[in-house]
């Protein structure tokens, strides 16, 4: 399992497609002890969804592209 943290502030990025879509993390949170993260799409803040943290983290669906300024609290 890894040990990656989603912190508030990151942008991550959708993995197989050629224009893949960047998605900024708002908020953290557990779900039935599972932690969570509520994402906004850069490309249109309209657009917004609930990911499970091991799914952000896994280099099979997601790209870290961006990371917050120091201090910011980890998941």
């Amino acid at each position: 399992m890894s040990k990656k943290q989603v912190q508030v502030g990151q942008v991550f990025q959708s993995v197989g497609s050629a224009n893949g879509r960047s998605w900024r993390v708002k908020s953290t949170f557990n779900m039935l002890g599972i932690p969570h993260a509520q994402v906004v799409s850069i490309e249109d803040e309209g657009d917004s969804k609930t990911l499970s943290c091991l799914v952000l983290v896994d280099p099979d669906y997601y790209r870290l592209i961006e990371s917050p300024p120091p201090g910011s609290v980890a998941a």
